[in-house]
């Protein structure tokens, strides 16, 4: 009866995973939260039966474009671009100290946008260039808003190009560039100044993308921001959150991988050997640089298990770099219900891996790894090869991993991938985010119906 009992709560777990039911009743509550209907039942009835709408908030410096990418999303998503600029510029009262570069009052411009807000509820919509303060971040959390907070886009680049940006932009509009350089530096400063309160407002929401300083690397600017979006094309309704096991050997590159993806995807990058230093400090031991594979199951889980419970995980998503390496690993996830949507095994020829880690130096005082020279000589003068990046250990590493890759992809083989790297960096990425963004047979099925 035990082992019966344990089959369908194991069977029942799959299913409510594959089918994203999980993923779906997260969603509803979420709604009923910010709504809090009076009728909760019917609200829940009309929430399944209509096109869930797209809300999304998208900041920057000046001049970073934001406006086209906003308005290209609005075409996209058929939902309405919110250009804040354009309405308070609509109100001629507001001209002069528009053109001073002051800030509009707070409350001016929050019930400009809770106006328009209001008016395109149902459409959905993307708002442009809001909010500018805390205060108005604030407002934007509001029930009445309706407003998520799951779709925040900060768009930023180095102090230098927003300058020269927003220079290029001023002077477009017929004016004198040396004569408003008062007005640059206020704007510039006053962004600055209130973008940090915004950002730390939304620390576990927000995702932030680099935006490069010229323009012609538009249009890859506008693929990540879709992907930060994570939402089905056809219907803008939430995709389940990413939450991706990057598996492979030692020295794959993989590390590198994750970092690129969990920037492109706007998800957390959980990295096994920072958390483990973290650890490490936490409970008072010395810094060393362990390899996970050498750390027992039980407190690797257990690292790892309250870091994907953090909020900002939660909510964002998350990428997991090198976990689970053992079977108990994978188990524990399942078991945890922190269910992986991809595992991908990252497969690397270990004389290629051996290469790699034979440029691998350790700072013995942080536990810091570098595969480059760093630039500051006192730091060059300790590094050191760490004990198990000799060519004997890495040959022990690989076959500890290829022991045990086949089975972690058993716990998950709905999810469990495969991809080359052996090839270059660039290539690498574009296979890895190919397996991402490629359906599952499960997911495309939950497209088919919604589509009907």
């Amino acid at each position: 009866m035990v082992a019966e009992q344990h089959d369908f709560g194991t069977q029942s777990a799959e299913f409510l995973e594959s089918n994203e039911v999980y993923d779906l009743f997260a969603y509803l509550l979420r709604q009923v939260v910010i709504n809090q209907p009076e009728k909760p039942i019917k609200f829940l009835q009309e929430q399944l039966s209509s096109q869930p709408p797209l809300t999304v908030c998208i900041i920057g410096p000046p001049g970073i474009s934001r406006s086209k990418y906003c308005q290209q999303i609005a075409l996209d998503y058929s939902i309405e671009h919110i250009h804040v600029g354009k309405l308070l510029r609509a109100r001629k009262e507001l001209k002069a100290t528009i053109e001073a570069g002051v800030l509009v009052d707070d409350d001016i411009v929050i019930g400009e946008v809770k106006k328009v807000i209001a008016k395109h509820q149902k459409r959905g919509w993307v708002l442009d260039g809001f909010p500018r303060t805390k205060v108005q971040a604030q407002a934007l959390a509001l029930k009445e808003t309706g407003f998520c907070l799951d779709k925040v886009l900060l768009l930023h680049t180095g102090e230098k190009a927003i300058r020269q940006r927003y220079a290029a932009k001023v002077a477009a509009a017929g004016f004198n560039i040396a004569e408003k350089e008062d007005l640059i530096n206020n704007r510039l400063q006053q962004y600055q100044r209130h973008v940090i309160s915004i950002a730390e407002l939304f620390k576990n929401v927000i995702r932030q993308i680099e935006v490069s300083a010229g323009d012609d690397d538009q249009s890859a600017v506008y693929n990540i921001i879709k992907h930060n979006l994570h939402v089905r094309m056809n219907t803008n309704a939430p995709l389940r959150s990413h939450r991706i096991c990057i598996v492979g050997p030692c020295s794959s590159g993989r590390s590198t991988q994750c970092a690129a993806l969990a920037k492109g995807y706007g998800i957390v990058h959980v990295d096994l050997p920072k958390l483990l230093r973290k650890h490490q400090k936490a409970v008072g031991r010395q810094l060393e640089d362990i390899p996970p594979e050498y750390v027992g199951d039980e407190e690797l889980c257990a690292v790892v298990g309250k870091r994907l419970n953090e909020i900002d995980c939660l909510r964002k998503g998350w990428i997991l770099d090198g976990f689970p390496k053992t079977q108990a690993q994978a188990e524990f996830l399942r078991q945890a219900h922190l269910w992986p949507t991809r595992v991908i095994h990252l497969r690397v020829d270990e004389e290629k891996g051996a290469a790699i880690a034979a440029t691998r130096r350790v700072d013995p005082v942080t536990a810091i790894a570098y595969y480059r020279e760093p630039a500051k000589d006192f730091l060059k003068e300790r590094l050191v090869q760490a004990d198990y990046d000799t060519p004997a250990k890495i040959r022990e590493r690989y076959q500890m991993h290829r022991a045990n890759v086949d089975k972690v992809a058993h716990v998950f083989p709905q999810v469990a991938l495969d991809v080359s790297g052996n090839e270059d960096i660039v290539t690498v990425t574009q296979a890895l985010q190919e397996k991402i963004d490629e359906l599952l047979p499960s997911e495309l099925a939950q497209d088919a119906e919604s589509k009907d």
